[in-house]
């Protein structure tokens, strides 16, 4: 019993150790980013419980660089949550849509036409299966690579092309 409690006072301590060591380096990042105080201090308990659960990993050399690296993930994260939030609710009532914003959505939709007649006719076929896994579908370029058995320089260059040739192809205005 006495054991059990000594390991919990020195993880305890570890924690309280780690927790004020870095928690200026950590709050400096994080605000740096993010202004909102609330949500600096929820990106920094993020961190926290993050750098905490990966602690046997940690080790002396390489903390401060394992921390900032947290931190822009977290801040990351963060972001990509409040981006999905705040679109979740926007209002879907276009009635006040001028003849101008119609015009423009109106070249999108032929531009994104002439994008896909491109995509469909000029690109080789392992091309544009290579352009529609990344691009469209989402998988990343290493998942390509292993899944169709070619390099990732190989798949690189295949996306660098595609995009190369649709910037050429497609003039947006």
């Amino acid at each position: 019993m006495w054991s059990s409690n000594r390991h919990i006072r020195i993880e305890e301590l570890e924690y309280y150790t780690l927790l004020h060591k870095f928690h200026p380096l950590i709050i400096a990042l994080i605000y740096k980013k993010i202004k909102n105080r609330d949500d600096v201090l929820d990106v920094y308990q993020n961190v926290i419980i993050h750098i905490w659960q990966y602690r046997s990993k940690l080790d002396s050399k390489n903390i401060e660089g394992i921390i900032v690296k947290t931190c822009l993930q977290e801040i990351a994260h963060f972001y990509r949550n409040t981006k999905r939030t705040q679109t979740d609710t926007l209002p879907l009532d276009h009635s006040d849509t001028t003849m101008e914003d119609v015009l423009i959505a109106e070249r999108k939709e032929q531009n994104l036409l002439e994008i896909e007649k491109a995509i469909e006719e000029l690109f080789p076929p392992l091309r544009r299966k290579i352009f529609k896994m990344n691009k469209l579908d989402g998988i990343t370029q290493a998942k390509i690579a292993t899944t169709l058995n070619i390099s990732k320089r190989s798949v690189e260059q295949h996306i660098s092309k595609s995009i190369i040739f649709l910037k050429n192809k497609v003039k947006i205005y």
